[in-house]
């Protein structure tokens, strides 16, 4: 930029304290950024320039979940309790008795400490608030007195104080779990590891549902599902289940499962472009905070409901495109979009704002939105 350039728009730049020429701009440490409707300019020092989209990994950890080597016996189901009732009588009596069973047939008690919820499939999260009552197994891991006793010790009895689930571990080395691969590699079978809490977690493979779940810190999560901490916590959740991100989602995925199913391995997830949340202003974090939480209250629908499409019921329909003929991206409006997920419709907004998008942008994205997610969808039908 030369002088007569930066004369022309120094009465344009909004935060300028009075320089006069380029010399002085660059001697202050400041770039001059041009706004996006092209009429107003801005001074920024380096570091305050951010990109709005960055890879989910330069951001985030993006980890799996609890591989156990031996589900039929680690997740367990409550038996006249449910997984909730069993969390809050964990934390109020751990040595009480729990009766569960678990995929190998065998039905008995377990002491409460050993038994924390866990999801083992995102059909388990139907709002992205994870809820204990949605929940319908528990992970055999064990309480923090027992962890204590196990590290540096090689010998000794950890289990002196839990026979119930020393009965158990007996019975499950009786079926020769302890030989499997994965648990034969732990210094002791019968314990998967602590975790540290995620923020959030993410499925391993998707359908038409947006699904990120923002979890309890009691409940464990199941290697077909990915937990994530980062910058921005929530915020981050909400920009990942924000509608531009379903695009992004179905760019990066892979396709070629059965039933039109959409996967995304860990080294898809972290190169997800996201919207960074340390870009945003105070208003647009409290509005996005806001409308995240009212979303978050709701039954994660279908995309194609969120977008204001009803999808056919009829059990005997023959229409190629079966049951989404009704979805016609073309003939999607903004308004369609209000009225069917309001506080979906405050969210996207927040995010549009945020990279500025005008309506018709805003209009297309929803388009291709419905689009890619149909045209998978009904891809598979035909294979």
């Amino acid at each position: 930029m030369n002088r007569l350039t930066f004369a022309a728009i120094r009465d344009r730049i909004v935060n300028n304290p009075g320089f006069q020429t380029l010399d002085e701009v660059r001697r202050a440490g400041y770039r001059i950024v041009k706004a996006r409707d092209g009429d107003r300019y801005f001074l920024a020092k380096p570091e305050e320039l951010k990109p709005l989209l960055v890879r989910l990994g330069d951001i985030a950890e993006v980890r799996f979940g609890i591989k156990t080597g031996a589900n039929e016996f680690f997740y367990l189901e409550p038996v006249g309790r449910t997984v909730k009732e069993v969390a809050e009588l964990r934390e109020k009596k751990p040595r009480a008795p729990v009766r569960v069973k678990n995929g190998a047939g065998w039905e008995g008690e377990i002491e409460a400490a050993w038994l924390r919820p866990v999801i083992k499939s995102p059909r388990e999260i139907r709002t992205l608030r994870v809820r204990l009552e949605d929940l319908r197994y528990l992970i055999f891991m064990p309480p923090e007195d027992v962890r204590k006793r196990l590290v540096g010790r090689p010998g000794g009895s950890p289990l002196r104080d839990y026979p119930l689930a020393a009965a158990y571990i007996r019975w499950g080395e009786r079926q020769g779990y302890h030989k499997r691969p994965t648990c034969a590699s732990r210094q002791w079978w019968w314990d998967v590891g602590e975790r540290t809490p995620a923020n959030f977690i993410w499925p391993m493979i998707h359908n038409d549902r947006m699904i990120v779940g923002v979890h309890d810190p009691r409940i464990q999560i199941d290697h077909n599902l990915f937990e994530i901490t980062g910058e921005g916590e929530v915020l981050l959740a909400a920009a990942m289940v924000s509608s531009p991100q379903a695009i992004i989602r179905e760019l990066f995925g892979r396709s070629n499962l059965g039933e039109g199913a959409l996967k995304t391995e860990g080294v898809d997830i972290v190169r997800l472009l996201t919207l960074r949340p340390s870009v945003m202003d105070v208003i647009h974090q409290r509005d996005m905070l806001s409308a995240f939480k009212r979303l978050a209250h709701h039954s994660i629908r279908s995309i194609f409901e969120e977008l204001g499409f009803s999808l056919c019921h009829d059990r005997k329909c023959e229409h190629p495109e079966h049951p989404y003929e009704h979805v016609r991206p073309e003939a999607l409006t903004l308004e369609q979009v209000r009225q069917a997920s309001p506080d979906r419709f405050e969210l996207d907004r927040v995010v549009f704002d945020v990279l500025g998008l005008t309506d018709e942008e805003r209009l297309e994205v929803y388009r291709a939105v419905a689009q890619l997610v149909k045209d998978r969808l009904v891809k598979a039908r035909s294979v």
